[in-house]
């Protein structure tokens, strides 16, 4: 079954006339967009670099075969076009030409190198399970097989071929996705750490390029003028400054110095400013296919046991959070996937139940073999940033209230928190989570397995892990959908992750900034943007 690029051209060409009217470069490159981050970027390699502040730089400064727009449509990008055979197993993707930075053609063996570089157990981090739909990933990554058997193979310069171990929707979708955007292979065998720092060994293929990089400080991208596209880039660059103070970031919006606050390059807007009313109704706000939750790490004592997960699952009153601490319209969350999703009309479990809440909690203590009293106290690993603050000291004081438990915030950076949680060095470890495709499978193969480095949990159970097998080769919609319903039914059951509110994206812009996209994944994408004088 061939399929051309045709209606995505067609989709492509819709999308981008739908911005209005567009300033040109001539008339706009004058005028840097200066945004802020609230942390740290880790790394702009885009096989590590896979939490938010990372990936949001990875995606102006990279691409993949194909792009995604604002709400889901994939339009064209390394890929001139592409085949999907009758089963629904094999791509031939069919590159364009288009060139590095630094003026070296990309190519399929680009892709190849990146791909089996990212699976190659020597190397894996933790955006590896992303290819797992591809042939032999796991095994590789397993140490089972070697990394030249997995399914990707470069026939020559612009023809890439894959091989998935059963059909996947979503696959075109991963391909936009940071962890699957090539390398310039010679540079990397030539200099490997060449994505440490900007210069000359800094090559990337996306709209940016990056200028200058002062770790913990700030970044500046420029535009790209050796990208494929860069006729429709009408940026002349992007000045990201590091901030993490929320109010900070505020402040410098108000004075307008950056153009850009909120969601999803700070996260959760301070409720300080909502008493504002003027500030309040310039907030502009969509739904979001992610939430707050927490990993429970099922190794220690006595998160291991069930029981006390569900105790303290049910013990949280999240519209209470919702609408008293957040205060953005976030929703609560029993359950993990978003009603986007549409896979789960009615909750798992009751929000808030006290009473359930102490049924299971004196369970756990009669299989623990102690006594109230002699229960441990419970340690919550967060980020320093306010909202997380705010809403861990409300679900700290809510376990108090119904269980009488001693609980404990040990507050971290983002870069340390977030390595505290990939070393399983936690307790329990509240993250904003977010998927990367507009399907239940990201969210749920978190946990398919406990060496995927993103099953911060260190969870799995054979027969989970069967319902997701059998979702997998599953080519009925309906049924798939019901497998997955199953999956996340026994995932509830478990409960090696509490969820707690499904997210929004908010936030407020500088209104002489038009064509910016921001989709219900949290993707910030500025290739479009321009000001309007």
């Amino acid at each position: 079954m061939k399929k051309s690029l045709g209606a995505l051209l067609i989709a492509a060409l819709f999308f981008v006339a739908g911005c209005g009217k567009r300033g040109s470069s001539s008339t706009t490159d004058k005028r840097f967009v200066n945004v802020a981050i609230a942390s740290c970027v880790r790394s702009l390699d885009p096989r590590i670099g896979n939490e938010y502040p990372s990936a949001f730089v990875i995606r102006m400064l990279y691409e993949g075969l194909m792009r995604m727009g604002e709400n889901g449509q994939l339009f064209p990008g390394m890929a001139e076009s592409y085949e999907i055979s009758e089963d629904q197993i094999h791509y031939t993707f069919h590159l364009r030409n288009a060139n590095w930075s630094n003026g070296d053609k990309v190519t399929a063996y680009d892709f190849e190198y990146a791909w089996k570089k990212a699976v190659n157990p020597t190397f894996a981090k933790t955006g590896a399970f992303t290819f797992y739909a591809i042939k032999n990933v796991e095994a590789c990554l397993q140490g089972k097989i070697d990394v030249g058997l997995v399914g990707v193979k470069a026939l020559d310069e612009k023809t890439l071929v894959v091989e998935l171990e059963h059909p996947a929707p979503y696959f075109l979708a991963l391909t936009s996705c940071p962890t699957f955007m090539p390398i310039n292979k010679r540079i990397d065998l030539e200099k490997s750490d060449w994505a440490n720092k900007a210069g000359d060994y800094f090559t990337c293929n996306g709209p940016f390029i990056m200028d200058e990089w002062k770790k913990g400080d700030s970044l500046t991208l420029k535009r790209n003028q050796r990208y494929w596209n860069v006729g429709d880039v009408a940026l002349p660059g992007i000045k990201i400054l590091v901030v993490e103070d929320a109010m900070t970031q505020f402040y410098l919006f108000e004075k307008g110095k950056i153009d850009w606050f909120g969601d999803p390059l700070l996260g959760t807007i301070p409720v300080d400013i909502l008493k504002d009313n003027s500030v309040r109704e310039r907030i502009q706000s969509r739904e979001a296919f992610g939430l707050f939750w927490f990993f429970v790490n099922t190794e220690v004592y006595p998160l291991s046991n069930k029981n006390l997960r569900k105790a303290l699952a049910y013990a949280i009153n999240r519209h209470e959070i919702a609408e008293h601490v957040l205060q953005m319209g976030e929703r609560p969350a029993m359950g993990i996937l978003a009603e986007g999703f549409n896979i789960q009309a009615d909750p798992y479990f009751d929000d808030g139940n006290s009473v359930k809440a102490r049924e299971y909690f004196n369970q756990a203590l009669k299989e623990l073999g102690i006594k109230k009293e002699e229960f441990p106290k419970i340690t919550i690993s967060i980020s320093t940033r306010v909202a997380s603050s705010r809403l861990n000291q409300a679900i700290q004081q809510q376990w108090h209230d119904a269980l009488g438990i001693d609980v404990e915030l040990d507050s971290k950076e983002w870069p340390v928190h977030f390595t505290k949680l990939s070393k399983g060095d936690f307790q329990v470890g509240e993250v904003q989570w977010v998927s990367w495709l507009y399907d239940p499978i990201y969210l749920l193969e978190t946990f398919r397995i406990k060496s995927i480095a993103t099953n911060m949990s260190s969870w799995e159970h054979p027969e989970y892990r069967h319902l997701l097998d059998l979702a997998d080769n599953e080519v009925d919609v309906g049924q798939r959908k019901e497998l997955l319903r199953r999956a996340e039914t026994f995932l509830m059951e478990e409960m090696p992750v509490i969820p707690i509110c499904f997210s929004r994206v908010c936030y407020m812009k500088n209104p002489k900034l038009h064509g910016v996209y921001i989709s219900p994944l949290k993707e910030l994408d500025f290739r479009w943007a321009y000001f309007e004088e």
